[in-house]
């Protein structure tokens, strides 16, 4: 596996720095709930490669 896998493009810095800015002015509650949102899809995300991958489909 390339070493550069697990770094952020420019791109994705950008987003995250963008992300950060926005997390700054929201509440605690707001930050929880877009966080678990976020894993929720990320969990679903997971599931659909595991099930592609099982079924030969990746």
């Amino acid at each position: 596996m390339d070493a550069n896998t697990f770094e952020l493009s420019l791109e994705q810095q950008f987003q995250l720095q963008c992300l950060q800015q926005e997390f700054q002015d929201l509440e605690r509650e707001q930050v929880i709930d877009y966080l678990l949102d976020t894993m929720q899809q990320i969990m679903a995300r997971d599931n659909l490669i595991r099930d592609l991958m099982k079924n030969d489909l990746f």
